[in-house]
């Protein structure tokens, strides 16, 4: 992968909405920015401000939640994450794969439950550099970690358990990436970054017969590409970069035309936009446009953090 496609192609995700959970997220290494989108934190919040009660539980009253759980909405970004699940209070820890997915989903925690998730968001067909096994085998599921990755990663789990601050976590998951890279690195493929810069310059609306077309391959070879790299098929992949586009132009806020922001990004008008935003979003794109409102700093409207989570 070439790091100039990050700035291309930055999925969105809805993290930070929920005023009861924490998170945060910060770049890698420069050696890494090909490959890796960013790591990731969330968890329950530290700690609740008097003078904020109020405002607190007028959101959770908004999302319709009970005063037991709080939910936070995962979005298909076309990324591959490693999920490190740790509770500091019973030492308990959980680390899987998450494959490339292309339905939204709602992610509910349990109110008093300690339990944080560290992660490593991979930037779409980073993953398969450090794998090495076709995407596509871990499409729309969670595996554990130790059955398919090349080393073992239980120890680098356990140090991460042990340490206190979010950017030594960081720092010990970016260093074993870096060696894992130096040792398992797969063979670079100039086709599929060809392939992922037309895709991200149109915003997903160029067709599938001119992406082929443009790079003088069968759509055969096209879709098996996609399969080993990406996890999904260039079409639906496609569509996921294009529901991303329309996620950003909301994010960057001011009014709204539904119907210019339809045709901007290739639908036949608005119904068409609408239905296929409810595919990925799982609501309308009103619905989004005020979620995006209490949106928490994102790796790609940040350059750092602006908070530190402890355990």
């Amino acid at each position: 992968m070439d790091p100039l496609l990050h700035s291309l192609f930055r999925p969105l995700q809805v993290n930070g909405s929920n005023p009861f959970t924490t998170y945060i997220e910060k770049k890698p290494s420069a050696a890494l920015r090909a490959y890796v989108a960013c790591y990731w934190e969330s968890g329950p919040a530290a700690r609740v401000v008097e003078g904020n009660l109020t405002a607190l539980c007028e959101d959770a009253a908004s999302l319709n939640l009970s005063e037991e759980e709080t939910m936070e909405r995962v979005l298909p970004d076309g990324c591959t994450d490693i999920l490190l699940e740790y509770d500091p209070v019973s030492k308990r820890q959980e680390i899987s794969y998450c494959g490339t997915f292309t339905h939204p989903f709602v992610s509910v925690r349990q109110a008093g439950t300690e339990t944080r998730i560290f992660a490593v968001r991979f930037f779409p067909g980073g993953a398969h550099y450090f794998h090495g096994m076709p995407t596509h085998l871990f499409t729309g599921s969670h595996f554990g970690l130790e059955d398919i990755w090349p080393e073992s990663i239980a120890v680098i789990g356990e140090r991460i358990l042990e340490v206190q601050d979010f950017n030594e976590r960081v720092r010990i998951m970016d260093e074993y990436l870096s060696q894992l890279l130096l040792r398992h690195r797969t063979n670079d493929c100039d086709l599929m970054k060809n392939l992922l810069h037309r895709i991200f310059v149109s915003g997903g609306s160029m067709g599938i017969k001119e992406l082929a077309e443009r790079e003088a391959i069968s759509e055969r070879q096209l879709n098996r590409k996609f399969g080993q790299w990406i996890g999904i098929s260039p079409k639906k992949f496609s569509e996921v970069v294009r529901f991303q586009s329309v996620l950003r132009t909301i994010q960057n806020g001011g009014p709204l035309d539904w119907t210019e922001l339809a045709l901007k990004h290739g639908f036949f008008d608005q119904a068409h936009l609408s239905r296929d935003f409810r595919r990925f979003y799982g609501d309308s794109p009103l619905t989004a446009a005020k979620e995006f409102r209490r949106l928490s700093d994102f790796y790609n409207t940040r350059a750092e953090p602006s908070i530190i989570l402890k355990t």
